[in-house]
């Protein structure tokens, strides 16, 4: 038996989109712009969306285990994402927060940004989360 979808799933692409353009803003912008970039992040996040997309739009047709795979799949997808992101920002957070000589103010800017985007990760995950733990009918 299938069920109708929560209001968490439907919200939780927003909060994970966001981080994902942010890190792909970060990553490709400002101080972070000669670095290299960890495709990790936007594998798992387009595969965390499409699996959401999923549930979104076939959701009330797929079987209760299917439907519980892709949420369970997306979550896995955002949780990767979350941490790959936040252990590429460590230096930042390093330089800037434990070693506060001469760092460029684009460098400050990059770190509080991607705070942004891993804020927004967190908020995807807590929302997935809650719509696992959410009781069906």
């Amino acid at each position: 038996m299938t069920s109708p979808l929560t209001v968490t799933t439907r919200v939780s692409p927003s909060p994970c989109l966001a981080g994902h353009v942010v890190y792909g803003v970060t990553s490709a912008t400002g101080y972070l712009a000669g670095s290299a970039t960890n495709p990790l992040p936007i594998v798992c996040t387009i595969a965390a969306l499409l699996c959401l997309a999923a549930r979104m739009f076939a959701g009330e047709k797929l079987p209760g285990v299917v439907n519980d795979l892709l949420l369970v799949l997306a979550a896995l997808g955002l949780i990767a994402s979350f941490a790959v992101f936040t252990l590429a920002r460590v230096p930042l957070a390093a330089d800037v927060y434990f070693i506060p000589v001469n760092y460029p103010a684009a460098e400050e800017t990059a770190l509080h940004t991607s705070i942004v985007g891993v804020a927004a990760y967190l908020v995807a995950i807590m929302a997935l989360i809650v719509d696992a733990f959410t009781v069906r009918d």
